[in-house]
């Protein structure tokens, strides 16, 4: 064999092995690949999971709630008989605890109360030593007065959440917002190397739905304290995929928070240090004013179980194996076809059946148009455009003159009836796609009118539209039909403004225009024109 033939040779031979290595190679990015879809999708599977354990955790909450909103008093016996209950059916709850409102003038009463089953009971605060003292005298406390289960958790028991800044905050917001407001990871004494969740439930006297309403009637708070880990667990065990991963991160702030990891050791090393090439992260669903995330990575023996050793006997067996090869990569890209085809049809059906929840969930089931929740999203939306943009955003609250009075002279069938064709003439005023209304609560509607200059004319056609519809109320002072009075204001919002403090102006319009004998638009005249009358 001459130099040529040899060089001839080496050359085909090299060839020959390049094109296998690539061949071979080819295939095991394909499957990889495939291996990622089915990890992503196990993630998304426990993402879910997780996120359902943490709705069935805030239904407890609520459910306990409810007791309180059913009975004028609640006893110790009766907060601890319910909340056993609920203990026995959710693992990863570690106490459920009643957090009254105490004036201060009223701590002795309720301090002398609770002595009569803990003998040394009174309102408690922590030292900068972390020893608990006698909580300093202020002007109203949040006091842990019921708890459940009491062995472990004694130290607790009168502790003052109002001492400590943090939770005294998020105490405020839950107030304001009228919603649970959950903790960032906190760590429990009574739980060693486990974070803990905080989520606090406001409870009202009636249904109030103004800021300055559940300022003035809020009761106290139903408190959750969670295990994570043990949450994270349960949720875990409702899906089968193994060998996966985890960092479980609250990314509420600029700084994330680790809450649960099953790294050994230091869980955000542990992932660098994997040998993995495949890392994914999952947001969940936002909860109680937090945001989490789910941070995964395969573990070895997961894409062990998957990876197959084709790829490798292809670049092996060089040329001779090309034909098989072709047969392989056939079925693998029908196989991976198949996947991702039936991975987008799963994606398009669950992506229809979210819209048609969310849909539902957004509207009023008396009125057919949005309900508070819609109207919590749109003032969100168009709060932070209108900031953005430099533009005027208008709110106008509306309520029905005198429904007490109607519904006891008509009935409530009656009563909703009208609360019907009042939903029905406001809406039919509104006539720009980006108008907002929504029903806020009981007789009580919301008008959000973006890009507006003049949110008057709007605010009286209202008035004229209803008194149109002349729904005979012998019962009204105001006219014999039914008749509503609106507050209105507006703003030019920077980030320096208080989305909330807007629409509790809007809120002591109406007031304003209730007193001054209903039937009239009252505006904020500050706000939208110096020398604007204040009645219309």
């Amino acid at each position: 064999m001459n130099i040529l033939s040899r060089f001839i040779l080496l050359c085909a031979t090299m060839l020959g092995l390049c094109c296998s290595i690539a061949i071979g190679f080819r295939f095991y990015v394909e499957e990889t690949h495939s291996i990622e879809t089915e990890f992503t999708q196990d993630i998304d599977d426990k993402a879910q999971a997780l996120e359902q354990e943490i709705l069935l955790n805030i239904e407890v909450l609520h459910a306990l709630k409810g007791v309180f909103i059913s009975s004028e008093y609640v006893s110790r016996a009766e907060f601890s008989q319910v909340a056993k209950s609920f203990l026995m059916r959710h693992s990863d709850i570690q106490a459920l605890e009643w957090v009254p409102k105490v004036l201060d003038n009223q701590r002795g009463e309720f301090e002398a109360q609770q002595r009569r089953f803990s003998p040394d009971f009174e309102f408690t605060e922590r030292a900068s030593d972390g020893s608990l003292i006698s909580a300093s005298q202020r002007a109203y406390y949040y006091p842990v007065y019921y708890l459940e289960p009491h062995t472990g958790n004694e130290k607790a028991l009168g502790f003052d959440l109002a001492s400590s800044r943090a939770r005294n905050e998020a105490l405020a917001l839950a107030t304001d917002l009228g919603m649970p407001i959950a903790s960032e990871g906190v760590n429990l004494v009574q739980a060693k190397n486990q974070k803990g969740l905080l989520i606090f439930l406001p409870v009202y006297q009636g249904e109030p739905t103004t800021l300055s309403k559940r300022r003035q009637r809020l009761q106290g708070f139903i408190l959750g304290v969670y295990r994570i880990s043990d949450m994270f667990d349960s949720a875990i065990k409702r899906t089968s995929a193994q060998g996966l991963y985890y960092i479980l991160e609250d990314i509420t702030d600029d700084e994330h928070q680790a809450l649960y990891s099953n790294f050994g050791g230091n869980g955000s090393l542990g992932l660098h240090q994997g040998a993995s090439e495949i890392v994914y992260q999952k947001p969940l669903t936002p909860f109680a004013g937090r945001r989490w995330q789910i941070h995964a990575m395969p573990s070895k023996g997961y894409i062990a179980e998957r990876r197959t050793a084709f790829p490798y006997l292809v670049g092996a067996f060089g040329v001779l194996a090309s034909f098989a090869l072709a047969i392989y990569v056939f079925f693998i890209m029908r196989h991976t076809h198949m996947v991702d085809t039936q991975v987008q049809e799963r994606t398009r059906e669950l992506n229809l059946a979210k819209k048609k929840l969310e849909a539902l969930s957004m509207t009023d089931s008396l009125t057919r148009i949005g309900n508070r929740r819609y109207f919590d999203d749109a003032f969100q939306r168009e709060w932070s455009l209108a900031i953005r943009n430099k533009t005027r955003l208008a709110l106008l609250m509306i309520d029905i003159d005198n429904f007490k009075s109607y519904n006891d002279t008509y009935g409530h069938l009656a009563g909703d009836q009208c609360l019907k064709e009042v939903a029905q003439a406001i809406a039919e005023t509104l006539h720009r796609p980006g108008d907002v209304v929504a029903r806020y609560g009981g007789e009580e509607f919301v008008v959000l009118l973006p890009y507006t200059r003049d949110c008057l004319s709007p605010a009286q056609r209202c008035c004229s539209n209803v008194e149109a519809l002349y729904i005979p109320h012998t019962g009204s002072s105001t006219r014999p039909y039914v008749t509503v009075s609106v507050g209105v204001t507006s703003i030019i919002p920077t980030e320096y403004d208080n989305m909330i403090k807007f629409a509790s102006v809007a809120d002591m319009a109406l007031y304003k225009a209730k007193e001054n004998g209903r039937n009239q638009v009252f505006i904020d005249a500050e706000e939208i024109k110096p020398k604007a009358e204040l009645v219309v």
